[in-house]
């Protein structure tokens, strides 16, 4: 088992590489950035750039990883576009904001990040001036709340009832912060119990140095911390359920001015998906190379995440109570699913794939089963 200082000191080296990748938004040389056609020089061709932001940190995105690992986005451009070399510039952060903040400022053109900041990405484009964005797609999803979970310390034997007049710590205005309230709304505790706001570093450190009774995060932290044998779940989310969604959202007037460029990334998220649902083993492999989390831990991932783009009502519905929620923290004013969520672009995709989107009928109901 790890000792404390060196799983601290690991998962501070995971979220600092994030850290340091997003700040290559700022900078020419700190991106990662993958090209195509390079077999003919440049000066003979028009170069298009384009900036994808992602989150290592956050499972449910890691649609991107296989996209990236495999320059699936890049096969479809080249495609489509011969002509064109394409530079496809990655950035990797901790968190959604800085996304956003970097799509407000012209950096990044798609981003994948959590249901949240997807809300307020979406708010930011339909109240700034400079800056509107559309939700294109799913990436993953975790059926009932799956993919969070409230951890305590290990061997703590902490049950639901014994946090009650407690401390718990959640990032504030998450999707695991509203699966915290959920949870403690089913086991009564709503009133009984104080959230403070804690980043998952330190939460997972108070969790390993047994300063705090419980945190509630997302994959894969779970995992993690389970795999290192150093916390224990003491409730997963699905306890709750709330569906728990991450997705694909873009800067409108790009896609408008660019839809082929648009439904190129959404042919290369849909075959990430197919791949790894038809190739579990190397799909974990690369999550483990390209996220450098355990590959024990990214196994469990490729068996646990949904990872389906399409757009069902009840996602919508789940947003709609995302959205409710962050209003009552006032941590978002308004937005308009109706305008913000546009599948035009996603059912392009799976038709230039020769891939049947799910039916209008089959839209209204549960999730079918992936092929």
């Amino acid at each position: 088992m790890l000792g404390k200082k060196t799983f601290v000191g690991y998962l501070v080296a995971v979220l600092l590489t994030a850290s340091l990748v997003i700040a290559g938004c700022s900078g020419k040389n700190q991106s990662s950035t993958s090209g195509s056609a390079a077999e003919t020089p440049k000066s003979q061709k028009e170069v298009v750039k384009i900036g994808i932001g992602y989150q290592a940190p956050t499972a449910q995105t890691w649609g991107a990883l296989i996209i990236k690992n495999k320059k699936l986005y890049e096969k479809y451009l080249q495609e489509k576009y011969p002509d064109k070399v394409f530079e496809i510039e990655w950035f990797n952060s901790p968190s959604g904001p800085p996304l956003t903040n970097n799509m407000i400022a012209g950096k990044l053109q798609l981003a994948l990040m959590g249901d949240m900041p997807i809300l307020i990405n979406g708010e930011q484009g339909q109240t700034s001036r400079n800056y509107k964005s559309v939700f294109l797609a799913f990436d993953g999803k975790g059926a009932g709340g799956k993919n969070q979970a409230i951890l305590t310390p290990k061997g703590s034997n902490i049950k639901m009832e014994d946090l009650k007049g407690k401390t718990i710590s959640t990032i504030l205005g998450s999707s695991a912060h509203r699966m915290l309230l959920v949870a403690l709304d089913k086991y009564g505790l709503t009133n009984d119990v104080t959230i403070v706001n804690q980043d998952v570093t330190v939460g997972m450190s108070n969790i390993e140095q047994n300063k705090i009774i419980a945190h509630a995060t997302w994959e894969p932290y779970p995992s993690l911390i389970q795999t290192k044998d150093i916390g224990d779940v003491l409730l997963d989310g699905s306890e709750t359920n709330v569906d728990y969604l991450d997705g694909v959202v873009a800067d409108r007037t790009w896609v408008e001015n660019n839809r082929e460029y648009a439904v190129a990334f959404l042919k290369a998220l849909i075959e990430s998906h197919k791949f790894i649902r038809e190739n579990p083993e190397e799909a974990a492999r690369i999550f483990q190379e390209e996220s450098q989390y355990p590959l024990d831990v990214t196994k469990k991932i490729v068996q646990n995440v949904r990872f389906d783009a399409a757009i069902y009502s009840k996602d919508i519905t789940t947003l709609e109570g995302s959205r409710d929620f962050l209003q009552k923290l006032e941590k978002l004013k308004s937005i308009d699913l109706n305008k913000f969520v546009d599948d035009q672009y996603l059912k392009a995709a799976f038709k230039e794939l020769g891939y049947k989107y799910p039916t209008e009928t089959e839209l209204k109901g549960d999730w079918i089963p992936l092929k």
